[in-house]
């Protein structure tokens, strides 16, 4: 008789501490901006009453409920159910002052669980900030700090962070007077280029009249001058002698001689002759 109350008692305690094992308890908060979506996971729950903020929203549950409304709260209340969750969206556990954000989460469960809370995305802990409980693990999904703790059954958790400055509008007109930049360099060097296209032509052509005009009397280099300012470097004797005030005479004389030094050559079109540089 005594074997077999022993033998019920350590069974009773095995049966109870089975089900204090199983009774796994997670929750997680994922903060979006002032948004805090909250969801707790059971994967066995009996009598269980749970406290929901006043402000909460898109309530999610997989199992029958009763809702009880109080001054500061509302409690939900479950008789009993398997693999349970509940979810919803809070406000009330983001608080904000100046650029330091708070996030404030108070345990109702009094029940071990495990915890999960994912920062937004660029936002980071404060050096000089709280963290309480200090985490077991605090980790990043490349996006966002994720801190998590095990076994939590303390009253509540409290999280200061801040966001790193949104340097984008920054980038970006430093990209735009970039790109201004290049492009007024590249509209400068094609006008560089004109530039230096004409003096190169304008010294092509100081020299051309220089080659032309060298060891030649005033009137000669007058008349040579004008041909090389002349589209194809030719003119008619008609136009060199209203342009070039230079009387008939002496223009013909004058014509005379350049013609025997080879610099031009007289081409006759009737009564009218055309003048032409010879090119050298």
């Amino acid at each position: 008789m005594k074997k077999t109350f022993v033998f019920l008692v350590f069974a009773l305690f095995f049966i109870f501490l089975a089900g204090t094992i199983s009774a796994i308890i997670e929750t997680d908060y994922y903060i979006h901006e002032k948004n805090v979506l909250v969801r707790h996971s059971f994967d066995s729950a009996s009598e269980l009453e749970l406290r929901l903020p006043k402000d909460f929203a898109a309530l999610e549950i997989n199992s029958e409920y009763k809702l009880e409304e109080f001054s500061k709260y509302f409690l939900i209340k479950i008789n009993s159910t398997e693999n349970f969750s509940i979810s919803y969206i809070t406000q009330s556990m983001v608080d904000k002052s100046k650029d330091r954000y708070s996030f404030i989460s108070r345990n109702y469960l009094n029940k071990m669980q495990d915890v999960r809370l994912v920062l937004p995305e660029s936002a980071v802990l404060l050096e000089e900030g709280l963290v309480f409980p200090e985490p077991d693990l605090i980790s990043s999904d490349g996006r966002s700090i994720i801190l998590e703790w095990s076994d939590y059954n303390e009253k509540q958790i409290i999280v200061d962070y801040e966001f790193l400055e949104d340097n984008f509008i920054y980038y970006l007109i430093f990209g735009f007077l970039i790109l201004v930049f290049l492009i007024y360099l590249f509209f400068e060097k094609k006008k560089h280029k004109k530039r230096l296209k004409k003096v190169q032509i304008k010294n092509k052509r100081e020299l051309s009249k220089e080659r032309f005009t060298e060891n030649l009397f005033e009137d000669e280099k007058k008349i040579v001058e004008y041909l090389l300012g002349k589209k194809n470097n030719e003119a008619w004797t008609k136009e060199i002698l209203r342009d070039a005030g230079i009387t008939k005479v002496k223009l013909s004389r004058k014509l005379r001689s350049l013609e025997q030094k080879e610099i031009i050559k007289k081409i006759p079109y009737g009564n009218e002759n055309k003048i032409r540089i010879l090119k050298k």
